[in-house]
This record gives C-alpha cells, structure tokens and sequence, in this order.
C-alpha cells in the first residue's frame, strides 16, 4: 500500500514538472517562430480586447474589466465611464438618461 501511494505521488510530481518544462518551452518557440502576436480584434460576441496598459476599471453593464485605454469610454460631468464594446455603452447610456 505504501508503495503505491509513494508511486503515485511521485508520478504526480514528474507529469507536473513535465508541463511546466513543455509549456516553457512552447513559450519560447512560439516567441522565436513569430513573436507575441495580438489577439483577435473581436471575441465571438463582438467585443474588442482592451489595449495594454492603464488601470482596469469594470463594465458598469455586462462587468467585464477594460483598460483605461479603451475607445469606448463616456464622461459625464461627475464620473468617466469605461466599456468594453460600443454595444455596452449605447445599453448604459439609453439607461443612464
């Protein structure tokens, strides 16, 4: 019984270190075959990726969090607004009135 479970904790440990060593090393092929590429412009449900960088502020409709980079933005005399989609701030702005 000891041996077993000694066997497969040990089999544990190695199939871990055996992703994390193949996982780094499809890192770097991926980075030296053609660098970081960009994510798609469009999630399947239309929305854009935020850029990088800034601090992330949450949707106030569907909660997602964007960058402070984010086109679709709408400010008001109290408060800046952040979305992730123009689909998400024309849906707050019919409710904000």
């Amino acid at each position: 019984m000891f041996r077993f479970i000694l066997f497969a904790l040990l089999a544990v440990i190695v199939i871990s270190l055996l992703r994390t060593i193949i996982g780094v090393v499809m890192k770097g092929l991926g980075d030296f075959a053609g660098g970081a590429q960009s994510p798609p412009q469009g999630s399947p449900k239309g929305k854009a990726s935020p850029r990088l960088g800034g601090d992330l502020h949450r949707d106030p409709v569907c909660g997602t969090f964007v960058a402070e980079s984010t086109p679709y933005q709408r400010r008001t005399a109290s408060q800046v607004f952040y979305y992730c989609s123009d689909v998400c701030r024309e849906k707050h702005a019919l409710v904000a009135r």
